[in-house]
C-alpha cells in the first residue's frame, strides 16, 4: 500500500510541476506584439537546405517569394537530390532573382548531411540575418518581418519559430503532437541564464544574427549532431548567447507565421523521430533513461492503473488531469483532438520510437534521407 501511495505522490507531484512550467512558457513563448519596422532593415539571406524535396518545396519558395520583408537572396542547396529538386530551384529562379541554387559538394568524414548543407549555405550568404528554413516549410508575408522585428528589439541571438503542425494520417496524430509537449512541458523556457541542456530551437524556422553564429563557428560547431538545431541554440545558450523560442502557430488568426507537414506516413515518422529522440540528449544515456522512465511514471503509468485492482478515485484524477492539458495544448497549438484522446497509444508509441532511436545509434545506423550515420 506505502508504495502506491508513494507511486501517487510522483505522479502527481510530477503533474503539478509540468502544469506549473507549461503556464509559465506559455507567457515567454508567446510571439511578441511588435509592429514597429526597423528602419533602414537589416540584410537577411533565407537558406534552404534541400535532399530530394521536389514535392515539398514550390510552396515554401512561394510563400518567401510573398513575403513583405525586403529579402537579400534566397539560397536553396540541392544535396545531391535524384528527384528533380535542382530542376525545380532553377525553374522558381527564372521569376524570382533572388532565388539562386548551389549545387552541394560531397559529404566530408565526421560531417552530417544537414549541418554540412547549412555550412555551404551560410559560406555562400551576404546577409547580416541569417535564416535557416526547412524545405517542407510554409509562411505568412509577414513572419519574415516580425520576425526580424523580434530579433532587433529584444537583442536576441537567436529567433526560433515553432509552426503550426499539419497532420493527416492516423501516425501524425498520435506522434506529431509530442513536439509542443517536449518544448513545453519539460524545458523552462521562462528561466535566465547559461545552462546549456536548457537550450532548443526548431531547424524548420532558425534565425541567426549572423555576429553571433560566426562567435560560436556555426553549423561547423554540431558538424557531427544528428540533431543540428537544439546542438546549436545549446552552444549558444552556453556562451551567454540570447536564445528566444516563440510561437509560429498565431493563435488568434486564420493563418500561422509558419505551418509545416513534418511527415506524410508512418514510415516517415517512425525514421524522422528515430534520428531525433535518442541524439538530442548527446550520448548522455542515464538522462535519456529518465526521460524515458518519467513518461512513463507519469504519463502511461495512470491509465495502466485503469485496467488493475488500483482502480481509485485518485487514478481518475491523475487520467482527467493528463487529458486536460493535452486537450489545453491540442487547443492552444491547433493540434489534433484525435491524439489527445488517443494520448496513452501516442505515449506508447513514442516511447518505442525512442527506444529504437537508442538501439540504432548503438549499431550505428542513425537513418536519414537515404544516409545511415553512427551517433558520434
Amino acid at each position: 500500500m506505502l508504495s502506491i501511495e508513494l507511486l501517487h505522490i510522483f505522479i502527481l507531484g510530477g503533474l503539478i510541476l509540468i502544469c506549473l512550467n507549461y503556464l509559465l512558457n506559455l507567457r515567454s513563448f508567446r510571439f511578441p506584439q511588435i509592429t514597429s519596422i526597423t528602419n533602414p532593415p537589416p540584410k537577411i539571406s533565407i537558406l534552404i537546405p534541400a535532399r530530394n524535396e521536389a514535392e515539398r518545396l514550390g510552396p515554401c519558395l512561394s510563400t518567401l517569394s510573398d513575403s513583405d520583408y525586403p529579402i537579400l537572396e534566397i539560397l536553396v542547396l540541392d544535396d545531391h537530390s535524384t528527384d528533380g529538386t535542382a530542376e525545380l530551384i532553377q525553374q522558381r529562379a527564372k521569376g524570382d532573382p533572388r532565388i539562386r541554387l548551389i549545387t552541394g559538394k560531397p559529404l566530408p568524414a565526421g560531417w552530417v548531411g544537414k549541418p554540412w548543407a547549412c555550412h555551404q549555405l551560410s559560406q555562400e550568404a551576404k546577409g547580416d540575418y541569417l535564416l535557416f528554413v526547412d524545405a517542407d516549410t510554409r509562411f505568412s508575408d509577414i513572419t519574415v518581418a516580425h520576425s526580424i522585428n523580434v530579433a532587433e528589439k529584444e537583442k536576441a541571438d537567436l529567433v526560433s519559430l515553432w509552426p503550426y503542425q499539419e497532420s493527416r494520417t492516423w501516425s501524425e496524430h498520435l506522434v506529431i503532437p509530442f513536439v509542443h509537449l517536449f518544448i513545453l512541458f519539460y524545458l523552462p523556457h521562462w528561466a535566465k541564464g547559461s545552462l546549456r541542456c536548457f537550450g532548443a530551437a526548431n531547424g524548420q524556422f532558425v534565425l541567426f544574427r549572423r555576429k553571433s553564429y560566426e562567435k560560436i563557428k556555426g553549423h561547423e560547431s554540431v558538424r557531427n549532431h544528428m540533431v543540428e538545431d537544439i546542438a546549436i541554440a545549446r552552444n549558444m545558450r552556453q556562451v551567454g548567447l540570447k536564445v528566444l523560442n516563440l510561437d509560429g502557430t498565431n493563435p488568434g488568426h486564420r493563418n500561422a507565421l509558419v505551418e509545416c507537414r513534418m511527415y506524410t506516413r508512418f514510415s516517415e515518422v517512425w525514421e524522422g523521430f528515430t534520428k531525433n529522440l535518442y541524439p538530442s540528449f548527446d550520448k548522455n544515456l542515464p538522462a535519456f533513461m529518465l526521460f524515458q522512465g518519467i513518461q512513463i511514471l507519469i504519463f502511461l503509468t495512470p491509465f495502466i492503473l485503469l485496467f488493475t485492482p488500483y482502480r481509485t478515485p485518485l487514478v481518475w484524477t491523475e487520467v482527467a488531469i493528463i487529458l486536460a492539458l493535452r486537450f489545453a495544448v491540442a487547443h492552444r497549438f491547433r493540434q489534433s483532438y484525435l491524439g489527445a484522446i488517443l494520448h496513452p497509444m501516442g505515449q506508447l508509441l513514442i516511447i518505442t520510437i525512442a527506444l529504437n532511436s537508442w538501439l540504432q545509434s548503438l549499431r550505428g545506423r542513425l537513418p536519414w534521407k537515404g544516409r545511415h550515420y553512427a551517433h558520434t
